[in-house]
């Protein structure tokens, strides 16, 4: 016969990472996509955290049935869900960079669903997000976000202490970036755009004669295909510096939740590459 004690630690071992991994499952690209059932995500979750429970850190003992329990469960939950956060900002970064080249070629009125979120988007956002994946994929980019949820278990051990409030603070400044990433990401295209449009604009002022809406629109959106083609090259060094820079962020924010927690002392990393 099992004692109390012993089926708690059994089933504790397994069902606190299990909610740490599957909550990272369930909003990280790739594995959170609409395209991936739900049974898959939890299956591959059960299936790492069989793989890692060897060498997980002493896991705590407590009820189940317990405000504890209940504690360290959202704890888990919130941890998880912040590092697939962080890495679908990343992913975001490209879906904004193809909105914004879009509307300023004109191709803001093609729409199309996407597969990884299933909200409406533009063809180039969702081009670009295709990229992004293939790029996140060949890079093994999903592997390394495995590597760093079972880091994650040292670095912030499972416990009644989670996220700080340094550590939220750092997640929503990077979030900022988002916006000025996407946005330096397309200038040169953007700049090249506006040059066709004063162009077209100085013609229609030479020729009255010439309707820069029947003519104009065409060339640019020609002119827009030529551009994203000729800077495509240039994505994949910008890709692999916003995936150092967010897993980098995931490590911050954990390392400097557990100095925040007094029974939980930071664990030095020596940083990310991809």
């Amino acid at each position: 016969m099992f004692s109390t004690a012993e089926i708690t630690a059994f089933a504790g071992s397994f069902i606190w990472p299990f909610i740490r991994i599957s909550a990272m499952m369930l909003t990280a690209p790739v594995f959170s996509a609409q395209s991936v059932p739900v049974k898959v995500r939890i299956a591959a979750a059960a299936a790492v955290t069989m793989v890692v429970i060897p060498v997980l850190p002493p896991l705590p003992l407590v009820d189940f049935i317990s405000g504890d329990a209940l504690l360290i469960a959202i704890h888990q939950v919130i941890i998880g869900a912040i590092m697939g956060f962080a890495l679908q900002l990343a992913f975001n970064i490209f879906v904004m960079s193809g909105h914004i080249l879009a509307m300023q070629a004109g191709l803001g009125f093609s729409m199309m669903n996407s597969p990884q979120d299933g909200v409406q988007v533009t063809v180039v956002g969702q081009l670009y997000l295709m990229l992004a994946t293939l790029l996140y994929l060949a890079l093994d980019g999903h592997l390394i976000l495995i590597r760093e949820i079972l880091n994650s278990f040292n670095t912030l051990p499972i416990g009644s202490s989670g996220i700080s409030t340094t550590g939220y603070w750092m997640l929503i400044s990077w979030s900022s970036k988002m916006f000025l990433s996407a946005v330096m990401m397309v200038l040169p295209a953007i700049t090249a755009l506006l040059m066709v449009n004063v162009s077209f604009g100085v013609m229609s002022k030479a020729s009255p004669q010439l309707n820069p809406f029947s003519v104009g629109f065409l060339i640019t959106i020609i002119f827009a295909f030529a551009i994203i083609y000729i800077t495509m090259p240039s994505l994949l060094p910008y890709f692999k510096q916003i995936m150092t820079d967010i897993f980098q962020l995931m490590q911050n924010i954990l390392e400097h939740s557990a100095a925040a927690n007094s029974s939980s002392p930071a664990v030095s990393s020596s940083g990310v590459k991809i």
